[in-house]
């Protein structure tokens, strides 16, 4: 079971979230998924990441990791029917501001 990182890079012109993956994720099951705000991304901190389909993609669900501010972590379900392919919210905040923002990335599942 491998750690898979996804930095946050920035923030494209349109809102969307650079990411080190293109948005684009390739996992398996029970792999480690690490969402990591890199410096100078534009990114003040995630507020939350959760699966918003049928399927239960993470088990348990993305949460920060103790004692960083800036790094979540999720297992993908050890169980999950594959192929699966799915959409998932990274919610998170700019610098200086309270509003809360949304990029839906994807994640394919194939082992």
């Amino acid at each position: 079971m491998a750690v898979r990182p996804i930095t946050i890079e920035g923030i494209n012109p349109d809102g969307t979230l650079i990411l080190s993956d293109n948005g684009n994720t390739l996992a398996s099951r029970g792999d480690t998924i690490q969402w990591i705000v890199g410096n100078n991304s534009g990114v003040a901190t995630i507020s939350s990441i959760h699966d918003t389909s049928s399927i239960d993609i993470f088990l348990p669900d993305p949460g920060k990791m103790p004692g960083n501010s800036s790094t979540w972590q999720g297992t993908i379900n050890p169980n999950l029917s594959i192929p699966a392919q799915e959409s998932y919210c990274i919610y998170y905040t700019k610098p200086g501001s309270t509003a809360v923002y949304m990029q839906d990335p994807i994640i394919r599942v194939d082992s």
